[in-house]
């Protein structure tokens, strides 16, 4: 039998215990909470810093190939002065909660002396998280061109039976169209800012796949971002070194790879043969029955027909803007071929006019 000394002495002990486990379990108890705290709160942190960076990539992703950044800077409203300044003007407006609320992101511009450009995009995550990020934006040293052969419509386009013969393979003045000498990049042979065009032109040149060749899937065609080529077309034909071109052309010569010209005509018909270098700009239609041989780029508005018996060597890129006639028959011999250096040289020769893509040059968490 416990006498009532020995059951008094166990109740101390116990009381003891407790006295020095409650302490603990308190404190378990408070950094256990303090824990999930911390979890929940560098989660939120986490998804902060992701909406930020989706932000920034959705940012660059816009930034359409230019020569400048005035039109970001001018924000969404695109006028200079105005309280949106700086504000980054997405195509869609402003962006929707990513993925829900209270997730957000916002992303600014800002000029650098350099000519470059800073993108800050903040991201608003759960439980008031905020991260910041930021990126270096500036133009390519390359001109841009989205493939060799860039349509803005959804033109209908005939190879015909010939040999002549588009590649996105990056070619040297004197290469062969199936032998190109300089390195990658290699871009898209076709390209159209149509997207719902593309299904179709791969079908109708699904037999010409070998004469296509270039980047991406055989045969080598691609939807792709628009290219403002009347805003181009504008430009060139009011460059003070621009020279007017006739309408129909036997034997002329418009510039040469150490002399880049701008040449301008409204209709071009080329009988005989022409050659040069620099920009040929054609305000409507051009016709090819004899010999165009031309480095750098070539536009046109209007339809573009190389007849059977034409012979053509475009070495640099071929566009055709929007245009009322829908016509692009190349049946001609010859290729359009890719060219960094000749499109770099016409670039050089006339800054200001061909188009660069953006490229990011830095990278960092702000905040």
């Amino acid at each position: 039998m416990i006498d009532s000394a020995a059951r008094g002495s166990a109740l101390v002990a116990v009381m003891g215990l407790t006295a020095l486990l409650l302490p603990l379990g308190a404190f378990v108890a408070l950094q256990a909470r303090m824990d999930l705290l911390m979890q929940r709160n560098l989660c939120a942190e986490i998804e902060a810093f992701y909406v930020a960076e989706a932000g920034l990539e959705h940012a660059v992703a816009e930034i359409q190939p230019g020569t400048s950044f005035d039109a970001l800077l001018a924000g969404p409203d695109r006028l200079r002065g105005t309280p949106d300044d700086g504000g980054f003007p997405f195509s869609e407006g402003s962006p929707s909660p990513f993925p829900t609320l209270p997730l957000r992101y916002d992303v600014r511009v800002a000029q650098r002396q350099d000519g470059w450009l800073d993108v800050t995009s903040s991201g608003n995550g759960r439980n008031g998280a905020v991260k910041v990020v930021g990126a270096i934006v500036k133009r390519s040293p390359l001109p841009y061109t989205p493939a060799a052969l860039y349509i803005e419509d959804d033109a209908a386009v005939d190879l015909g039976a010939a040999d002549l013969m588009v590649s996105g393979n990056d070619h040297r003045g004197a290469d062969a169209a199936s032998v190109p000498s300089a390195a990658p990049p290699v871009i898209p042979a076709l390209a159209t800012s149509r997207a719902d065009a593309e299904p179709e032109l791969r079908r109708l040149l699904a037999g010409s796949a070998a004469r296509l060749v270039g980047a991406g899937e055989s045969p080598s065609i691609v939807a792709t971002v628009p290219l403002d080529v009347q805003a181009l077309v504008s430009a060139g034909a009011q460059n003070p070194a621009r020279i007017a071109v006739a309408s129909t052309v036997a034997t002329a010569v418009f510039g040469s790879a150490d002399a880049p010209r701008i040449a301008v005509a409204d209709d071009l018909e080329v009988t005989e043969q022409l050659s040069g270098a620099g920009l040929l700009i054609v305000r409507g239609m051009l016709h090819v029955t004899g010999s165009l041989s031309f480095s750098g780029l070539v536009v046109a508005l209007g339809g573009i027909i190389c007849e059977s018996s034409s012979s053509v060597y475009v070495t640099g890129a071929l566009w055709r803007g929007a245009s009322p006639d829908p016509r692009l028959y190349l049946a001609g011999h010859g290729a359009i071929a890719y060219s960094s250096a000749a499109l770099t040289a016409a670039d050089m020769a006339f800054p200001g006019l061909l188009p660069h893509a953006v490229a990011v040059a830095g990278w960092q968490e702000v905040l």
